[in-house]
């Protein structure tokens, strides 16, 4: 008897802003993704907020850019959260670090009850935070360091910071001096509970490795 074949779950795209060279930088993170998902894509608030509503619900749902910080997109936003209240996964990440104005971090975070607001800027080593993954077998596809240049959220409960700096993370410059950079409650690679889902922010800036791996685990991918 033939092997019945188990389907692919279903990751959805957010990208309303939808900015050109994202397929490009981000290529081997979609390639990755595609191996082990099918991936949807929405462009546009009312074709995102009939999709997180159907039956069955996205697997995961990834935001790639900055457009839901705008007023205008308040509803999808909540869309999002609702979707994720209800036991969904969604994580911020792509071009969002890139684009967002720091000013409308906070408010964004904090329509989700969460606490987390801009944070420093710079390309540093982050150690794994084994206990916030969760799941050991999880964990161990993770790099237990790597190096990103990041915008770092602050007021992050050490319990939902999967990547966070230690005593040898130093700013990695040409420019700027080594100086310390192991700022408690700060974190570029977080994930947190917010009503039965799950909430994460990626802020690599420059798709490294170490972050695409961090995004799949988070939607439950082993890499």
């Amino acid at each position: 008897m033939a092997t019945e074949e188990v389907a692919k779950p279903t990751i959805l795209l957010i990208s309303l802003n939808s900015h050109s060279w994202f397929d490009e930088m981000y290529d081997t993170f979609l390639t990755g993704l595609e191996s082990k998902a099918i991936i949807q894509r929405a462009r546009k608030g009312g074709p995102t907020i009939r999709r997180l509503s159907e039956q069955p619900p996205p697997s995961a749902a990834l935001i790639t850019d900055e457009a839901l910080t705008n007023e205008e997109n308040a509803h999808v936003w909540e869309a999002v959260l609702q979707y994720v209240r209800l036991g969904g996964t969604s994580v911020v990440m792509g071009h969002f670090p890139t684009f967002v104005s720091p000013p409308k971090m906070k408010p964004f975070f904090a329509r989700a009850g969460l606490p987390w607001e801009v944070g420093s800027y710079h390309r540093t080593t982050v150690k794994l935070n084994i206990e916030a993954v969760g799941n050991d077998d999880l964990a161990a596809t993770l790099p237990p360091k790597y190096s990103l240049k990041a915008l770092f959220v602050k007021n992050v409960a050490s319990s939902d910071a999967w990547y966070r700096p230690d005593e040898d993370s130093v700013v990695e410059s040409r420019v700027f001096a080594p100086t310390s950079v192991n700022n408690v409650g700060e974190s570029p690679v977080v994930l947190a509970r917010v009503g039965d889902g799950r909430l994460g922010y990626v802020g690599d800036v420059n798709a490294e490795e170490g972050s695409d791996s961090a995004i799949l685990a988070m939607c439950g991918f082993s890499t």
